[in-house]
């Protein structure tokens, strides 16, 4: 050490220092001996010792070292200093994240991460102490705070003012909404709930019948409510004794029809009339004529005769000229009718149905049903047809058979064929497995292995007929 000027020599006691003052001397590490101790104590090395000229500075603040030091590091780093790249390892330094400080570490690497702070507009917003990156406007006028927006550009404050009394007059209070001598409140449907209307407003009970209404317990007949008869449509109401018909007003039955009613002649047992005036029409039948008439032939002796209509009239003849019976008589051999005086009904019945009524006044038209065979509709593989072209049975053939087997074994198919087609895989595997097949019959056949296959096998076997 070049700034201690010492000189020693060899006693038979020890070493001896010149140029020493004190009584004590710092060693190296970090203790004090004395002079006198040292001089006796022998065995003197210089690079052991500190002098009392030497300082150490800590956080700016100078220590000599004429005494024993003690420093203590708080638990908690305040600052970090940039300066030469290094790494934190486990248990050098604490760090403890904030609402708006996220620290995460990857090996020897310590990364922190600010994060944004969200401010929600209301009644009572302070920011105090806070600063923004982007430039903070207003928009509109007033002492409250309405709304705040950020974009890239900035945050922007929205103004209002607080409602006047004034402007509070065109408002109705909350307390009058949905209650009673208050006013109603619509849905989210644009409708009044119906919790705020009477019960009869949508309460409708229906039945099948009014012998069902009146069934219904004491529980379910209430003033107020409507109910309705499914069968006719009718509406009624309870009087509290009973259900009371509630009529529209207009007519509920004509000539025995009920609902939308269309009445024809035939309806009203005019249906022979034709509609045309007595002097412009022949009278088709009648069971008796109002005058009776005579008949009387000329030309011929004869008996006349009277008619009324009421039968047949023969009329007697005794003597015919014979001047009547030469030549040719010409017989009219023409009429018609306009309508049948009873309808009548033609059918058809066999294999299929068909019936109409038929007075020659229109044509008519009726639908031909044909008789079912009993076979249920649907696609088959083979169908049976008789003689009449009609399909009297249908049937699907089985296509294919699936099984498992473990060795040499009878399988039966009930394929009804001998043309099969047989396919076998290990289940484990799944490779194929070839095996000695033998057709027994239509319905089954046998399977045959050297050995006892490891796993079990399974068997497809496929109609190759279909």
């Amino acid at each position: 050490m070049s700034d201690i000027k010492y000189a020693y020599y060899r006693t038979s006691v020890g070493y001896k220092i010149a140029g020493k003052t004190d009584d004590d001397i710092i060693t190296a590490d970090g203790g004090t001996k004395s002079l006198a101790s040292f001089w006796h104590d022998g065995n003197f090395t210089p690079a052991n010792y500190v002098p009392t000229t030497r300082t150490i500075t800590i956080n700016g603040t100078s220590y000599d070292l004429s005494a024993n030091r003690a420093f203590t590091t708080p638990d908690t780093v305040t600052r970090i200093k940039g300066g030469a790249a290094g790494a934190f390892t486990s248990g050098d330094i604490t760090l403890a994240a904030g609402a708006n400080m996220a620290i995460t570490q990857t090996a020897g690497t310590i990364t922190l991460a600010s994060t944004d702070t969200t401010y929600t507009a209301g009644n009572g917003l302070t920011l105090t102490g806070t600063s923004f990156s982007l430039p903070v406007t207003t928009s509109g006028t007033g002492n409250v705070v309405t709304g705040v927006t950020q974009t890239a550009n900035g945050i922007t404050v929205y103004l209002g003012s607080m409602p006047t009394t004034a402007d509070l007059a065109n408002y109705i209070p909350i307390s009058q909404k949905g209650v009673a001598n208050g006013v109603a409140t619509l849905g989210a449907n644009g409708q009044i709930p119906a919790d705020q209307l009477p019960s009869y407003v949508d309460d409708v009970i229906e039945a099948a019948t009014l012998a069902a209404l009146n069934a219904l317990p004491a529980s379910k007949k209430e003033t107020g409510k409507i109910y309705v008869a499914l069968d006719t449509n009718k509406t009624y109401r309870w009087s509290g004794s009973t259900f009371v018909y509630i009529t529209s007003g207009a007519v509920d039955s004509v000539n025995g029809q009920q609902g939308v009613v269309v009445l024809s002649k035939s309806d009203v047992g005019l249906g022979n009339v034709d509609n045309t005036a007595d002097a412009a029409k022949s009278v088709l039948s009648a069971t008796k004529w109002t005058t009776p008439r005579t008949i009387t032939l000329s030309g011929v002796v004869a008996t006349t005769q009277t008619i009324d209509g009421t039968g047949n009239v023969t009329i007697p003849i005794t003597a015919v000229p014979a001047t009547l019976l030469t030549g040719t008589a010409g017989i009219n051999t023409t009429g018609s009718a306009a309508k049948l005086t009873t309808p009548r009904t033609i059918a058809a019945t066999g294999d299929a149905t068909w019936s109409t009524t038929f007075d020659g006044s229109a044509n008519v038209t009726s639908a031909l049903t044909l008789a079912a065979t009993g076979v249920t509709a649907g696609t088959y593989d083979e169908v049976t047809v008789d003689a009449k072209g009609r399909v009297t049975a249908g049937t699907n053939t089985t296509k294919s058979y699936t099984t498992s087997i473990s060795g040499t074994a009878t399988i039966t198919h009930n394929l009804n064929t001998l043309n099969v087609e047989i396919l076998m895989r290990d289940t484990v595997t799944l490779y194929k497995v070839y095996g000695r097949i033998k057709p027994i019959d239509n319905l089954s056949c046998a399977i045959e292995f050297d050995s006892t296959p490891p796993n079990p096998i399974s068997v497809f076997v496929r109609n190759l007929e279909v």
